[in-house]
């Protein structure tokens, strides 16, 4: 294989943007496959065969709709066991905690010559707040307060900062004794959300909220480290067409949570986009998007699925990592080496 550009293919599933609390759709997972040609046609194929005529193209949603798709599902996982898939999911409520956290607190803290990245405060923070928001307060005022950063975060929404800080204050007020310390951090953090929001309104920042971006360089690196580079095709995406020269030189962007160093070359040689409908492997990587997504879903929600409990081995199998809530962080948090590496 030296001298050959392997291909690999990835696309999305439950993406909402930066609307990130549309209860129907709490999970965003990328996926990533590398598969060859004649094993994506064959596998595709026989997909296809199993459907009634005039079924249009397989998506996983309308697959993992009937007993017939679902059965056509499995033995088209079955068959691709021989194949390098990587999938990183986002848990969109914990994210939503998590970026108000790192555009905040973690900037309030910087400036004081405290990096919160380092020794894992900054993690450990976003577990406590989602895991004791609604506990420790009014359920109801944290919702709101979740939803007015979301709101103020997003270049279309009107919110402001005034906004924020109202949401902020009532939310505050409602906090028991042992919980008011923890969650009064944002209330220090105005200087920061009137910086983020204005650099979200001119059009500095884009796409601060969507988890497009970050899950696919995570499903990126992960691949890489089995296959080495490879070229990226990817479902036609608005959001990643915006970010591509990013993501190709992200090698020359400082990494935040090391200042003073870059952050890791992303292992791509070219980023291109294609039409799902004509690439099999486009196909497949939908359907493992979607079964990741399906799968990660019943966790965050505890509700009963049985076919998202029947994807569970493969799930487990392809499952990367995630931006997930882990309150095992708490007393083991997660600090940065000089590498970036994490160390426990």
């Amino acid at each position: 294989m030296s001298g050959i550009t392997r291909t690999v293919y990835a696309d999305e599933s439950a993406s909402t943007g930066e609307n990130l609390l549309d209860p129907a759709q709490p999970v965003f997972c990328a996926a990533a496959v590398y598969v060859d040609d004649e094993l994506a046609h064959r596998v595709v194929d026989a997909v296809r065969e199993k459907l009634p005529p005039g079924h249009g193209e397989p998506k996983y949603t309308s697959l993992a709709k009937t007993a017939t798709g679902r059965a056509a599902l499995l033995s088209a996982f079955d068959a691709l066991s021989g194949a390098t898939i990587q999938a990183y999911v986002a848990h969109k409520q914990f994210m939503v905690t998590s970026k108000m956290v790192d555009v905040l607190v973690v900037e309030h803290a910087y400036e004081t010559g405290y990096n919160m990245y380092a020794d894992g405060a900054a993690v450990a923070l976003a577990n406590l707040l989602h895991e004791g928001g609604r506990l420790l307060g009014d359920a109801a005022a944290y919702d709101q307060l979740l939803q007015t950063f979301v709101d103020a975060a997003r270049k279309r929404t009107r919110a402001s900062a005034d906004d924020l800080f109202a949401a902020i204050s009532t939310y505050q007020a409602t906090t028991k004794p042992e919980f008011s310390e923890v969650s009064g951090l944002l209330r220090y953090t105005r200087p920061q959300a009137d910086s983020i929001i204005a650099d979200i309104a001119s059009g500095r920042v884009l796409d601060n909220l969507d988890p497009a971006v970050p899950c696919l360089v995570e499903a990126c690196r992960g691949m890489a480290r089995t296959i080495g580079d490879f070229a990226l095709i990817h479902d036609e995406s608005k959001t990643l067409a915006r970010h591509v020269e990013l993501l190709l030189r992200m090698h020359e962007v400082e990494d935040p949570a090391r200042p003073g160093q870059l952050l890791e070359r992303l292992p791509m040689t070219s980023f291109g986009f294609a039409d799902s409908s004509t690439v099999p492997q486009l196909q497949i990587a939908d359907w493992v998007a979607g079964a990741m997504r399906q799968w990660a879903a019943q966790k965050a929600t505890r509700l009963a699925d049985p076919f998202a409990e029947d994807l569970e081995t493969l799930s487990m199998k392809w499952l990367l990592g995630g931006v997930w809530p882990d309150m095992s962080v708490i007393e083991n948090p997660r600090r940065l080496g000089p590498d970036g590496s994490e160390w426990i």
